[in-house]
């Protein structure tokens, strides 16, 4: 059997958070654009057209939500990794995760300071 590795991915998903070390940004959240990519086996979700095969993007980013603004971490570094970690430990189809993500507000006259990581199991 072929195995159909497939990539389905979050785009800029945006929301605020406490995210920072400065103690300004450990008061007041701020935004973040988050952008995900998780590489899992389409064969059993192509070949039955069922989303049960596969994962819900919606239920996903509902989880990383709850699950970045509840951590509030001080380091962009830490976030994406242990976000990523997060995803291969919560969904048993995800083969690999890359988590990127950027704070538009860092740094004046700059579109966003921003970290990222790709790991796998």
């Amino acid at each position: 059997m072929v195995v159909e590795t497939g990539k389905i991915s979050l785009k800029d998903l945006t929301f605020d958070c406490i995210i920072g070390t400065l103690p300004f940004e450990r008061e007041k959240e701020q935004p973040i654009v988050l952008n995900v990519s998780i590489w899992l086996d389409f064969t059993q979700a192509a070949r039955n057209d069922d989303l049960v095969h596969s994962i819900d993007y919606a239920q996903l980013s509902d989880n990383l939500k709850e699950f970045i603004r509840g951590a509030k971490f001080q380091l962009e570094e830490t976030l994406v990794l242990e976000t990523a970690k997060y995803i291969l430990g919560n969904y048993p189809k995800a083969l690999a995760a890359e988590v990127r993500v950027s704070k538009p507000n860092a740094i004046p006259n700059c579109a966003g300071a921003e970290s990222s990581i790709r790991i796998r199991r």
